[in-house]
């Protein structure tokens, strides 16, 4: 009797603890949706204010601002559509990580060829870092393939001395890391990857050079220290 008790104990604070989880994380994902659905319909505005002052008098400049005004929109959208399918995916629960990877990107693939070598264990990410990973190789390879053109991806990440190191690269038509596009153009990408590392202490390494493809690699401290 009392062993029983004891499994039927042990089973609700499993179930409870599932369901905490499931909460915390639900509620990350609307702070998320929140700030950046914020930020970015913010900023459209402030776009589509600054055509309507110009009006006719400087049809050149309010085209520039409307078309901003539709980068933010794309955006914004691109956005929801992300936060939608973390609401409804378990991959953050995925207990290797390179499939996670695999299929947090499979639907943004199209034609583009890819490779994933992701030699972390799970248990060195936290459910909520493990989830911010997912995002920042996500949004890293629709950047390559949306703005770079890549036609290859190499994902690649590592656990060396209590730091975890991935990278994203491709094959794209590169940039200028100095000169690209960023949020007062519409582009939250480059700016919301910077974010997300910061908020998980971690640091980026931007390279790339127009014509020559793009590596950015991201280092981030382990949660259990190497394995």
């Amino acid at each position: 009797m009392a062993s029983r008790k004891g499994r039927e104990l042990y089973n609700e604070q499993i179930d409870h603890a599932k369901t905490e989880l499931k909460v915390e994380e639900r509620t990350r994902l609307a702070v998320e949706i929140h700030d950046s659905m914020s930020q970015m319909l913010t900023g459209t505005a402030l776009q589509i204010d600054a055509a309507m002052r110009i009006g006719d008098k400087g049809f050149d400049a309010a085209k520039g601002y409307l078309h901003n005004a539709r980068q933010m929109l794309a955006s914004c959208r691109h956005e929801l559509r992300c936060c939608l399918w973390d609401l409804r995916s378990r991959t953050f629960e995925e207990k290797n990580m390179a499939e996670a990877v695999e299929r947090t990107i499979a639907n943004h693939l199209g034609q583009t060829a890819s490779t994933v070598r992701f030699n972390v264990p799970r248990e060195a990410l936290s459910d909520s870092d493990a989830h911010v990973v997912l995002r920042i190789i996500r949004e890293l390879t629709v950047n390559a393939i949306r703005h770079g053109h890549a036609s290859y991806v190499k994902i690649a990440g590592e656990l060396k001395d209590g730091f975890i190191k991935f990278s994203v690269r491709d094959d794209g038509c590169g940039f200028d890391p100095k000169t690209a596009n960023g949020p007062e153009q519409g582009h939250f990408g480059i700016q919301g990857i910077r974010e997300r590392v910061a908020a998980i202490n971690g640091s980026i390494d931007i390279r790339s050079v127009p014509g020559k493809g793009t590596r950015i690699t991201v280092s981030i401290p382990a949660e259990s220290g190497e394995k």
